[in-house]
């Protein structure tokens, strides 16, 4: 690409007459888009500086290895996913036991299930601190601090002998925990690969599952052998030594990307796929955390045991650690976009199909398997369609907006899927209770996949008008600084949706 834009701008005299030449353009159709694009971009960026050489320099400056030492940074991330949101996803356990030892005396199941949705989400909505603090303190100590938060936070959650002392430990100092590292380190990969880059992400998502596993598995057999007590102990000792070794690993390219640590990027506020982003990941959120905290007790309610309720649980982690590298390479084969336009679907799929009717253990076993493998591609493309939509410059501001997003649709997520769920006035359970929850999680994964299918056509035509601007053929589109300046015509992005295939992989 730096060959065809060096051609573009050997002088300046070219430069100008490439200028002039839109100018001279009518104001309609593919044209006035094109005119409309370059005066965007002249307006944001700085006067006096021909638009071709600040692309040209920025295409120059950002160099992605596409592996190298990156692959370490892969492995880095597998442990902080394996310690944070494959450790949390054992709160399915913790709920369950909860739920039905009545532990903490006078609390309800609203109350668990906010202590559940806090856990998940209420360190993502400083998302935009976060992500500034990062830029002023640097990536290790940011996360140094996360990891210290989240030794504490379990630590003290297992001494807690009152509901608000639970609220406070396991609850919001541990969501605040978990973000500290999320946020910062999500946001290393993309800088380490391009080509790669869904597979690379995938590899390292997939830390998770295994968290999922472990935690899943051994959690439980402490509570039954010992107490949760000391559980929550033994997790906070494994996640500390796990996420230490992570922090020795990761590296950051951030300076020679030149990556921007805003609080709020108005940019990105204001560009309509970072809209439908968000709008992606409230309806995915919303389905993911309602169905993996409430398989462990819906297998319970069939009439099974609280340990066979954590094999259920355990096997959405072992679908996600198998699947999700999976998953990453074919949407670096065939698009992010497009590829979890068919996971989202196939989730909404076997959710009708499999959850609802399911009346025994083996059915509860092959859908909490199939739905892990599925369910959490988010983890997988969220870095990459957050790039994809504002490029490498900006995907850290853009990125911290998306885990607030994240973390409002957590907090709520929990209280909606506990509230669904019917109460019997004779205090029975039985599995009809998650008609609610089942219905719920389907559709929010059926708005998920919509909102996906437009944001993919709105991909397609900004590739086309960035195309038809930069005259490039190798990578128009993709990270070359111009992203967030392309305005779409709705027609043009809706004629998009239906085609097949776009000028780039989306």
């Amino acid at each position: 690409m730096s060959e065809g834009i060096e051609k573009v701008s050997s002088s300046s005299n070219s430069v100008n007459d490439d200028i002039e030449s839109l100018d001279n353009h009518g104001t309609t159709g593919a044209e006035g888009s094109k005119m409309q694009n370059q005066e965007a971009m002249e307006a944001e960026m700085p006067q006096g500086e021909p638009v071709v050489e600040i692309r040209r320099e920025a295409a120059n400056i950002i160099d992605v290895p596409d592996g190298g030492y990156g692959w370490f940074v892969v492995l880095a991330i597998f442990l902080f996913n394996f310690s944070t949101w494959g450790a949390n996803s054992a709160y399915a356990i913790y709920l369950a036991h909860y739920l039905n030892y009545d532990v903490f005396h006078g609390a309800t199941s609203v109350d668990y299930g906010a202590i559940g949705g806090l856990t998940f989400g209420s360190g993502l909505l400083f998302g935009p601190v976060i992500n500034l603090i990062t830029g002023i303190l640097g990536l290790h100590i940011t996360i140094g601090i996360g990891i210290v938060l989240q030794f504490v936070a379990l630590m003290l959650a297992s001494y807690s002998t009152k509901l608000w002392e639970l609220y406070m430990t396991q609850g919001v100092m541990l969501g605040i925990g978990l973000a500290t590292i999320a946020i910062p380190n999500i946001a290393v990969l993309p800088q380490w690969f391009r080509r790669r880059r869904s597979l690379a992400i995938g590899i390292s998502a997939s830390g998770s599952g295994c968290g999922g596993i472990c935690f899943g598995l051994g959690m439980q057999h402490i509570i039954e052998i010992r107490s949760y007590e000391w559980a929550l102990r033994a997790e906070a000792i494994i996640c500390i030594v796990c996420s230490g070794v992570a922090l020795a690993l990761i590296r950051t390219r951030a300076k020679e990307i030149k990556a921007e640590f805003k609080f709020i990027d108005k940019l990105c506020l204001r560009n309509f796929g970072v809209l439908v982003l968000a709008l992606w990941l409230i309806w995915t959120i919303l389905g993911y955390v309602v169905l993996l905290y409430n398989l462990s007790d819906f297998t319970i309610s069939l009439g099974y045991t609280s340990y066979q309720g954590s094999i259920v649980s355990t096997m959405v982690s072992v679908g996600a650690m198998v699947v999700r590298p999976i998953v990453g390479r074919l949407c670096d084969l065939f698009g992010a976009v497009t590829v979890n336009v068919i996971v989202h679907l196939l989730v909404t799929i076997f959710t009708f199909a499999m959850w609802i009717p399911a009346r025994n253990f083996a059915t509860a076993l092959i859908f909490a398997l199939i739905a892990g493998s599925l369910m959490g591609s988010i983890w997988v493309v969220m870095a990459t369609i957050t790039t994809r939509i504002a490029g490498l410059q900006k995907m850290g501001a853009c990125m911290s907006t998306a885990w607030t997003i994240v973390g409002i649709a957590g907090i709520v997520s929990p209280v909606i899927g506990v509230k669904l769920r019917e109460t019997r006035s004779s205090g029975e359970v039985d599995p009809s209770q998650y008609l609610h929850p089942s219905l719920f999680v389907g559709f929010s994964y059926f708005g998920a996949c919509l909102s996906l299918f437009v944001l993919r056509g709105w991909l397609i035509a900004r590739d086309e008008i960035l195309m038809e601007i930069e005259k490039e053929d190798e990578e128009a589109g993709e990270d070359t600084g111009a992203e967030l300046f392309i305005t779409v015509p709705p027609l043009r992005a809706a004629r998009c949706c239906l085609k097949l295939k776009g000028l780039k992989k989306v």
